[in-house]
């Protein structure tokens, strides 16, 4: 049996960003991120990336408390959008290869997205629609992002090897005397 995703959402998306971003949460604000460095904004990202791919795989989507699944969905798309960004930026050839395998792999499962109202923009990020996601059919939400979807299985290994990469990357920048930003 097949249950909706309930639109009186009991946490926000910013909830769960604060969750995704715990390392720096003063992250999931634009303005904050201006005034870090492309080397930092890759590493919090993909760590964040890596933290929300881990909470999809491991939500019960057969639930009756399906209030919290629009959040982390949004969420989640929200943290891919930042890593997809920072990883294209960054000076690293490594990461601009993996921004190109996550738009690869946006692409692949595009149509199971479009089918619970995720879309991927020509820029490569991806936008929700909140009214699709809301009402979308939990099994078809789980198909798309569960612990046995090809996408998930795929973006778990691509964050953890980006975030290997860009902790590589940003240490290195620490150690040239580049500014930081230290979260609160």
């Amino acid at each position: 049996m097949s249950t909706r995703v309930s639109s009186g959402t009991s946490l926000t998306s910013t909830y769960f960003m604060r969750s995704f971003y715990s390392n720096n949460r003063s992250l999931i604000k634009s303005s904050n991120r201006n005034e870090c460095s492309n080397s930092q904004l890759s590493y919090e990202d993909s760590l964040a990336l890596h933290r929300a791919v881990k909470k999809l795989k491991t939500y019960d989507f057969s639930s009756e408390n399906t209030g919290n699944l629009y959040g982390t969905v949004k969420a989640f798309a929200d943290t891919y959008n930042n890593t997809y960004k920072s990883a294209s930026k960054s000076s690293s050839n490594s990461m601009n290869r993996y921004s190109k395998q996550l738009k690869h792999l946006v692409k692949k499962y595009s149509e199971q997205f479009s089918d619970v109202g995720i879309t991927m923009n020509n820029d490569g990020t991806l936008k929700v629609n909140e009214n699709l996601l809301k009402n979308a059919d939990s099994d078809d939400l789980e198909n798309a992002f569960g612990k046995d979807a090809g996408f998930t299985s795929s973006l778990y290994s691509i964050s953890r090897r980006m975030s290997n990469t860009s902790y590589d990357d940003y240490f290195t920048s620490l150690s040239k005397g580049q500014n930081i930003n230290v979260g609160v």
